[in-house]
């Protein structure tokens, strides 16, 4: 009796936890798909986190991975940041381009920089490091400029950010890691291929 008790309990969490993260998928699924096949930059930013978290559900699900609460931890982690990057670039599409993907993906260089910028600030004040936050607010703004108003996107646009981006973090660099390098780091230790296929699909299986 008691080991029943114990497995329903396990599936039970396991089914709170991914309820959200299948609506999410099925709410979402026309645009991450319409970027996957245009080969967007900003889901080749997402697709690491957005894989690691499939093979978790298929996993735990299977009975092959137990739930425990780092792995939770993770898909907590994980999944706030998939919502974020998302929610963000479907913001920009109706605010800047009324919905207009071909609009989007002209400035989705831009929108990819404005993401890592954003990444990297968060990262800073987890640490509760020192920084310039005015620096990386100007660049912040700077960017959204070009987007709100259309200005040519230069080549050279992402060699200047990198450049902005190391003054502003100064002496901390080394110890940068971001959520994204965490979830490559985690398809490696799970023994997720990220990209030994030309085919990435997502959200299908719902």
């Amino acid at each position: 009796m008691v080991y029943v008790m114990r497995v329903k309990r396990r599936e039970t969490m396991a089914e709170y936890l991914f309820t959200e993260f299948d609506s999410w998928k099925t709410e979402n699924a026309d645009f991450t798909e319409e970027l996957r096949e245009h080969e967007a930059v900003v889901f080749d930013r997402i697709y690491p986190v957005l894989e690691v978290l499939n093979q978790i559900e298929t996993r735990v699900g299977s009975g092959s991975l137990p739930l425990d609460a780092d792995l939770r931890k993770i898909f907590d982690v994980g999944f706030a940041f998939l919502s974020e990057q998302v929610d963000t670039c479907r913001m920009y599409l109706e605010t800047y381009f009324k919905n207009d993907l071909h609009a989007f993906l002209e400035y989705e260089s831009v929108i990819n920089y404005i993401l890592f910028v954003e990444d990297v600030r968060y990262e800073l004040e987890e640490k509760k490091v020192k920084y310039d936050e005015d620096a990386a607010e100007a660049l912040l703004d700077e960017l959204e400029g070009i987007i709100a108003q259309k200005q040519p996107v230069s080549e050279s646009l992402g060699l200047y950010v990198d450049d902005r981006v190391n003054r502003i973090v100064g002496d901390n660099d080394s110890d940068m890691y971001g959520i994204i390098d965490i979830f490559t780091d985690v398809a490696d230790t799970l023994g997720i291929a990220l990209y030994e296929d030309d085919e990435i699909v997502i959200g299908k299986d719902i």
